[in-house]
């Protein structure tokens, strides 16, 4: 009997080791000794004994055995050796007894490497077993700013407060993420009944994501797959799910997962697509049924505009929108998303409203707009937002960075050697961008001045301009008022002493901005937008030269300065000019590009580091109030590498 299966297993050993040949790849076990080295080590961490899964062991600790096996541990070795008389010896112990010793590895980089126990190791594979016991030693690689390193680092936190080992994420943030998920802060340490719960659910998740899952989801973990599923859907019903359920949910968010193998940066489509040309049968509605159809659109605000000077300007775009399609479109309002227990359920509402089309105007409402979308993939939905990775949704935001530049060219020329105060909102990645752009305008004019940075999300009964240095003249604040509370504190203004003084302010058009976007659907941009590949994420960033964003600027400034911003403005609008494509050195001396070097879009949206001209920091999470910590974890965490 134990002979039939070591001739089984050999000849699963020489099917793997020919079709690794045949790729082009190694057919044996991998030795940790042959590719790295002592000096790339920086110590060692006994872990002791622990279930190690067996799909984590990925070779062997020394050249000594590695060619009595082939890449999937199956032997190769005849079966006449005495290496396979032991292989039959311990296939039978297994099915007697069981394996009991424990074996010994090295675990490098969450893959495990085996020093003793080669053959236990194969027989536990052949027979289809989960985990195998192993007395483990960790090589702890040396730190490098590679997001490989990183990634790896914030595994060995994970576990030193779960214990747990089964799960690989390919994106920083995740372990983190995850925690959150369960209701664990980070580093915080879990009982066995939370780890239990985990390795529940994520197994039964794991199953059926490999079931369905094929080559060309490689780049992506089931750990990545599992995070994705559980920002859709939540973690509390996961457990009363049944496999039936769950293989539904799977198949239904499918797309989602393939999203995840491409370019892991979103796709940023700077200017609104050129609007194909439409057929004439498509402009008579009498002859296509569509005289007396009304495109439903809603549009989901956090506040009102009467307390909130961001969803004011959005209700302006509404009105705008309402105009300009009048007697084609139909819009609705729903109010207070942000007080929600539930914010599907106000998603939900609009949806069973008829709309076809919804925006959800705050970033707050990505995670709920992503649900929403994949429960509802005939209703177009858009979050107001940047940074999203996911197909279901597509997501609409101002560069604004383009008119801070000039809001700094602005400030630079009006401050001498002064320093200039810069009051933020949140710290995630847009915001950082802004930041700099407007350190940047300063520079350019004044290389002396300093922007001395705050922010209005800190924690704190401080007024974020009383955190500013009292000397402070020039301050860049808030960009929109609220209705019922008017004041000049926003855009560029002088302070001195109790008046102030409105210098100039940036400007997003959100009407010309849906305009844009509903003309594209009803011309077919929309789906011109995802010819280049379906399942690519869009995100729309527009900018001065698609008329969204604008710099308006107070008569009171001097003729010279008003050139120069006129000139910079027509620059930066023909696309002959990039703030961001100069030298660029962050505020603890790090060089983050050469002079003359150019900085992609992607790029500027993720910053997460301040100009050498700005004093200040980005908070951790510690620093914020309450509220804004949902925003911060769902728009880029930012924060978190600052803990």
């Amino acid at each position: 009997m134990s002979v039939d299966d070591y001739l089984y297993a050999r000849k699963m050993g020489q099917k793997s080791a020919r079709a690794a040949i045949s790729n082009g790849s190694y057919p044996y076990l991998r030795a940790l000794d042959e590719f790295v080295a002592r000096e790339d080590i920086s110590g060692e961490q006994p872990l002791g004994i622990i279930d190690i899964p067996l799909d984590k062991i990925a070779g062997t600790k020394t050249v000594g055995r590695k060619n009595s096996f082939a890449n999937n541990f199956m032997p190769l070795l005849g079966e006449d050796t005495e290496f396979a008389s032991k292989w039959e010896a311990l296939f039978e112990s297994q099915l007697e007894e069981g394996i009991r010793d424990p074996i010994f590895a090295y675990e490098y980089m969450t893959r495990y490497y085996v020093q003793e126990g080669n053959k236990r190791v194969s027989v536990m594979k052949y027979v289809g077993a989960a985990s195998i016991s192993a007395n483990v030693i960790r090589l702890l690689p040396k730190k490098t700013d590679d997001p490989s390193s990183r990634i790896y680092y914030e595994y060995v936190d994970f576990y030193e407060a779960s214990k747990l080992c089964m799960i690989d994420f390919s994106v920083e943030g995740s372990y983190e993420e995850l925690c959150k998920f369960y209701g664990k802060g980070w580093k915080q340490p879990w009982n066995e009944e939370e780890r239990q719960q985990l390795r529940s659910d994520f197994s039964r998740f794991e199953q059926l994501f490999l079931e369905k899952s094929s080559d060309h989801l490689k780049k992506v973990t089931a750990g990545d797959a599992f995070l994705v599923y559980l920002r859709v859907y939540g973690r509390k019903e996961l457990p009363f799910r049944s496999n039936y359920d769950l293989k539904n949910e799977i198949d239904r968010i499918w797309r989602e997962f393939q999203t995840q193998t491409q370019d892991r940066s979103m796709k940023l489509l700077l200017e609104p697509t050129e609007q194909p040309s439409v057929s004439l049968i498509k402009r008579l509605p009498f002859l296509n049924g569509t005289s007396n159809r009304i495109l439903k659109v809603g549009f989901i605000y956090g506040k009102t505009p009467k307390t909130s000077a961001w969803t004011y300007a959005h209700e302006l775009g509404r009105l705008y929108l309402e105009e300009v399609f009048a007697g084609q479109i139909q819009t609705k309002t729903y109010y207070h998303a942000e007080y929600q227990f539930s914010p599907m359920d106000i998603l939900e509402d609009a949806i069973k409203d008829g709309n076809q089309i919804i925006f959800t105007t705050i970033p707050f409402l990505s995670a709920a707009s992503l649900k929403a979308a994949v429960a509802h993939p005939e209703v177009k939905i858009l979050n107001c937002s940047t940074n999203s990775n996911y197909n279901s949704i597509r997501t609409y935001y101002c560069r604004m960075y383009e008119t801070k530049f000039l809001l700094g060219l602005i400030a630079g020329s009006l401050a001498g050697e002064e320093r200039i105060g810069y009051i933020a909102d949140y710290p995630i990645f847009s915001t950082i961008s802004n930041i700099n752009a407007f350190a940047l305008g300063v520079k350019m004019v004044n290389p002396k001045a300093k922007v001395q940075l705050t922010w209005s999300s800190l924690k704190g009964d401080l007024m974020p301009q009383e955190r500013l240095d009292a000397e402070i003249r020039y301050i860049s604040d808030k960009d929109f008022i609220v209705p019922e509370h008017p004041d000049r504190r926003f855009g560029l203004y002088k302070r001195e002493g109790e008046q102030l003084t409105s210098i100039a302010t940036t400007v997003c058009h959100w009407g010309k901005f849906y305009e844009q976007i509903i003309q594209g659907i009803r011309n077919d941009a929309w789906k011109t937008d995802t010819n280049e590949n379906k399942n690519r994420a869009i995100n729309y960033w527009w900018g001065m030269s698609a008329g969204v964003t604008e710099l308006i600027c107070s008569g009171k400034l001097s003729e010279e300065t008003s050139r120069l911003v006129s000139l910079m403005t027509e620059l930066i609008k023909n696309g002959q000019f990039r703030p961001f494509d100069t030298e660029l050195v962050d505020n603890e001396g790090k060089v983050h590009q050469k002079a003359g070097a150019h900085m992609s879009h992607k790029e500027i949206v993720k910053m997460d580091w301040l100009l050498d001209n700005v004093e200040g920091n980005v908070p951790d999470f510690a620093e914020l109030k309450e509220e804004a910590l949902p925003l911060v974890l769902l728009q880029g965490d930012v924060a978190q590498k600052n803990k």
